[in-house]
């Protein structure tokens, strides 16, 4: 199997990281100061944190004596969006609206040690089932994972989404910096812009529009934060012709110019 599409380490991530890869670090013992996109947190194990693919991370030792695992994988390995229905992971392990981390007690936390566990031993014997086992094993993990949460935090909206606004998601996800027009979007999935946003307010309770510039924005706080690229270069990456109107569209949304946002970074 591909170290790149799956993986477990027991080291932590101590300087700004940004991956196409999900994560989830289980924390076994000790405490560590989570820093993901632009919030931080402290955590106590036992603990799972759950990091969402491109997310800015930055794990610090609160304590000398840590232990932790992390566990990666990608999207080709174990999709998200395609298993959504089965799991419901996309909207409850790794919800932007939720706290991204648990608490575990002594039995949850040997839970997953051991469904990590066997995913490690599975990773060091190679067969041609490899894949398809830790698949399974990884299924079951975050399953679990998601009945912890959900008892911790409370229920959320688990009503499986129509294949318009599953459809949307994913188109989004793939051209939302090529394209910001609600009109784009509804003329690819042969539906009205009223009844696709109809559709999507009902079902992710904001517009089409408004999700676009919801992911716009977090796509370049996290340009501005973690890459070398100008504000031009940025503006131009997210399919901005006008390197103006980006500033002034994400002032408009956040209150700081892309200038004074990568400043405030810098003095924090």
């Amino acid at each position: 199997m591909a170290n790149n599409n799956f993986n477990i380490k027991h080291d932590i991530i101590d300087k700004d990281s940004r991956e196409k890869m999900y994560k989830i670090l289980f924390l076994e013992e000790g405490t560590i100061n989570a820093k993901m996109d632009f919030s931080s947190s402290s955590h106590e194990g036992p603990s799972l944190i759950f990091v969402s693919e491109n997310q800015l991370l930055n794990i610090q030792k609160d304590t000398d004596e840590i232990k932790v695992r992390v566990l990666s994988f990608s999207n080709d390995f174990f999709c998200i969006k395609l298993n959504r229905s089965e799991t419901f992971c996309d909207a409850v392990i790794f919800n932007t609206t939720q706290p991204p981390y648990i608490t575990l007690n002594d039995s949850e936390a040997k839970k997953i040690d051991y469904l990590i566990t066997s995913m490690q031993n599975e990773l060091e014997e190679a067969n041609e089932y490899q894949e398809e086992i830790i698949t399974s094993q990884l299924k079951t993990l975050l399953l679990y994972a998601s009945k912890v949460k959900l008892k911790q935090f409370g229920e959320v909206n688990q009503t499986i989404l129509s294949s318009v606004v599953n459809d949307f998601q994913n188109l989004l996800d793939q051209e939302y910096e090529r394209e910001h027009n609600v009109q784009y979007y509804s003329d690819k999935l042969n539906i009205s812009s009223k009844g696709l946003n109809k559709a999507v307010k009902k079902e992710l309770g904001r517009t089409v529009s408004e999700l676009i510039k919801e992911k716009l924005i977090i796509e370049a706080k996290r340009e501005l934060y973690s890459s070398d690229l100008s504000v031009k270069e940025i503006a131009f990456k997210l399919g901005f012709e006008d390197p103006a109107y980006f500033s002034r569209f994400f002032k408009k949304e956040t209150s700081h110019s892309p200038k004074e946002f990568a400043d405030l970074l810098l003095g924090a």
